[in-house]
């Protein structure tokens, strides 16, 4: 079961006034999870880039990650695997993972070729896994690329618009760049289009992390295709801050992440509020629901949440001035105003404007305080811009901004702002906060 929760800013709005207030939406796994049973079964397509530019140690780091999600998979799981070049191939067609050996010889016997017909690829995989779609399954594209699409469909607008409608019958699409070369905007708007994940790794020894990311997410994942609703009365407009991918058709619904095991899907609303008068008491100013799929006694079923309504005081303003800032809603707001600054210093850099990302930077870092996460990741970037790296730049900050609006969080996370990287190595892969979304997390 989920249960959501509305958490406020501050407890408080001041009466007779306008007002704008921050809340966070939370939706958090409830039950003991070890009565979930083992997760539903997962309809795989790997899609591996073969083109030229992948010759050598990043095609054998491509091989050697498809193998790892291979010898992870259930005899009841699905996988197919797609290469492409010029062209785009189906090298094992959509099959249970029985015979692993004969898939994985297949997988070794992947040569290098010539251009990067990536919508081919990309389509293929997702005709696979169309064949044996199910609403019992998780299913699935995981495509992987080094370079920018130059063979076959190559329009941003047309291939993100053709993951979205996938997305919308349950075919969801997760994208792997590799190197400096790759389009991340392409590939972040097919994640985000095809409500999967978006990775990188900045050299082929990189790669491995995401792949083990996304694993682990889909085989701990409790709830999927998440669909929030917010209501809010005529004296309050309401604003979702993060980057989700609205339900299609409708304006108050979203698509949030898939919740797994000791993670928290969440979403940070601006509520500007109206004085209301002649009301006593609190008054409310925003509303939420959500539906969700889940497994229960071994079959899957779509659950609701009960409404869930942010109810708040009006109070002088001494009063309001004695009002702690809730330190939840203020970290994750932290969090999208650094994911905000990112995307902008990464517009700069593109500009050659290095002048405008030193002080983009200078000033997320103001805001990231003593949260020694957000100060490594910016530091991070901070490293790219001066020595004027744009692509290194360019990616580490659209990723970095990308996970900031739409990751889970961790149960265990709210404690101390301090960071340590062998307690992040003890979470679930796709609970650690990393600092440098490109690289390995280092090992003690």
């Amino acid at each position: 079961m989920i249960e959501l929760k509305i958490k406020p800013q501050l407890p408080g709005i001041i009466k007779g006034r306008n007002n704008e207030l921050y809340a966070l939406v939370k939706a958090t796994g409830t039950g003991d999870q070890q009565n979930i049973g083992e997760s539903p079964p997962l309809n795989l397509a790997i899609v591996i880039d073969r083109s030229g530019s992948m010759a050598g140690v990043p095609l054998e780091e491509a091989k050697k990650s498809a193998i790892f999600i291979v010898d992870k998979l259930r005899a009841t799981d699905r996988v197919a695997i797609i290469t492409y070049d010029t062209f785009a191939r189906v090298l094992i067609p959509t099959q249970q993972c029985i015979n692993k050996a004969a898939i994985v010889e297949t997988i070794l016997s992947i040569n290098p070729g010539g251009s990067t017909d990536l919508h081919g690829g990309w389509l293929l995989g997702a005709e696979e896994v169309a064949r044996h779609k199910s609403t019992n399954s998780l299913n699935r594209v995981l495509l992987l690329s080094d370079g920018n699409a130059n063979s076959g469909e190559t329009s941003r607008q047309i291939i993100t618009e053709q993951c979205s409608e996938l997305a919308n019958v349950g075919i969801i699409t997760s994208t792997y760049g590799l190197g400096y070369s790759f389009n991340e905007a392409l590939m972040i708007d097919m994640a985000r289009s095809g409500l999967g994940q978006g990775y990188y790794g900045e050299t082929a020894e990189d790669l491995l992390d995401p792949f083990q990311e996304e694993f682990d997410l889909l085989t701990k994942t409790i709830a999927w295709n998440l669909k929030l609703k917010a209501q809010a009365p005529s004296f309050v407009k309401f604003k979702l801050m993060n980057k989700f991918k609205p339900v299609q058709g409708t304006s108050d619904r979203w698509h949030l992440p898939d919740i797994a095991e000791g993670g928290d899907a969440w979403a940070l609303f601006k509520l500007e509020i109206d004085e209301v008068e002649n009301q006593i008491g609190p008054i409310e100013v925003l509303r939420c629901s959500m539906s969700y799929q889940t497994k229960v006694e071994g079959n899957t079923v779509i659950e609701r949440t009960e409404p869930v309504k942010l109810m708040i005081d009006r109070v002088d303003p001494n009063a309001h001035a004695t009002f702690a800032e809730d330190e939840e809603v203020k970290r994750r707001l932290d969090e999208i105003l650094i994911a905000n600054l990112q995307d902008e210093a990464r517009r700069a850099s593109i500009r050659g404007n290095w002048v405008r990302v030193d002080e983009i930077i200078l000033r997320a870092k103001t805001i990231a305080g003593t949260d020694e996460w957000l100060q490594g990741s910016l530091n991070e970037l901070q490293r790219y811009a001066k020595l004027r790296r744009r692509d290194e730049f360019s990616k580490g900050a659209m990723y970095n901004s990308d996970k900031m609006h739409r990751r889970l969080s961790s149960n265990t996370e709210l404690g101390s702002m301090a960071y340590n990287v062998s307690e992040e190595l003890d979470k679930h892969a796709y609970l650690r906060r990393k600092m440098n979304r490109g690289k390995r997390m280092p090992r003690n």
